[in-house]
């Protein structure tokens, strides 16, 4: 299957129109539309819903997507590792939470280049279950997760404990009920169930964020509180800037390590979890 066909499936996917996907892709629109027929006539399917303000994907496209996308990233990886450069042994490739990305991809880094020079990294961020996903399609080696999911082929180990603390912008003591200005950070399964348990007259929340930063930033323009990692408002404590809610419960947030079985003895595999264990910010909250 030609491997261009599926870059111009998955790109009219990702615009709904198939003038976009030639600009994107910088080949006519004839052309798009011809690699799209070839894709059709091979599987026998017609993949798109032609609507009037351009494409959608019908039930044998959307079947057909996941697909797609494996083997265009397999592909992509395969290329990328069959032209290392001389003096390189090998490549890994880690998946980081959207939530640590900032926290751990930098220190990571200096260490692989500082000791495993022979190793190429490719580093991917994203939310822990689709990082799963592209560990089960053999894309990823390793990965950190925040919600442990028990998976044929993937091995799973707690890696660190993150504390997460209620901060404010203003010195104040915890309260019952709803508090304005709270902003409920989506942790995931583990912190949703000690948030309920410990506040449990409080099951809505009016503001919802899904990263850590966004919550951050808001906070400290327009005030506000939210359970922010330990590692993240150190500074702003020492600073002033943050003040920890007095009476406010800590909680935990467990950090898993995900390696694919079949690269579990691998070298460059081995060292890339030395590492994440050696980095500065797991060493002051390893377990």
């Amino acid at each position: 299957m030609n491997i261009e066909n599926l870059r111009a499936f998955l790109e009219v996917t990702a615009t709904g129109s198939f003038q976009k996907a030639s600009e994107n892709l910088h080949i006519t629109q004839s052309t798009v539309s011809a690699r799209i027929k070839a894709l059709e006539e091979r599987l026998n399917r017609e993949l798109f819903t032609r609507k009037r303000d351009g494409v959608a994907l019908n039930n044998g496209g959307k079947a057909f997507y996941p697909y797609a996308l494996s083997v265009v990233k397999t592909w992509q990886q395969a290329q990328q590792e069959v032209s290392l450069p001389p003096g390189v042994e090998g490549i890994v490739s880690l998946g980081i939470p959207v939530h640590y990305w900032n926290k751990l991809y930098s220190d990571w880094l200096d260490w692989m280049n500082e000791n495993a020079p022979g190793i190429a990294t490719r580093i991917q961020s994203d939310y822990s279950v689709f990082l799963l996903n592209e560990m089960r399609d053999g894309l990823l080696d390793l990965a950190l997760i925040f919600e442990p999911m028990h998976s044929p082929g993937l091995h799973m180990e707690p890696l660190f404990e993150e504390p997460l603390i209620l901060v404010s912008t203003e010195p104040r003591t915890v309260g019952s009920g709803h508090t304005e200005g709270y902003i409920y950070i989506d942790w995931g399964h583990q912190f949703q169930e000690q948030h309920n348990h410990e506040y449990p007259d409080v099951p809505h929340h009016r503001i919802t964020l899904a990263l850590e930063y966004q919550a951050l930033e808001q906070m400290l323009e327009r005030g506000g509180s939210a359970y922010l990692a330990h590692s993240t408002v150190q500074k702003y404590l020492e600073e002033g800037k943050l003040f920890r809610v007095e009476g406010a419960r800590e909680f935990k947030l467990t950090i898993y390590l995900a390696v694919a079985d079949a690269r579990r003895n691998d070298p460059a595999v081995l060292q890339a979890i030395e590492g994440l264990r050696a980095t500065r910010f797991v060493g002051e909250y390893g377990v």
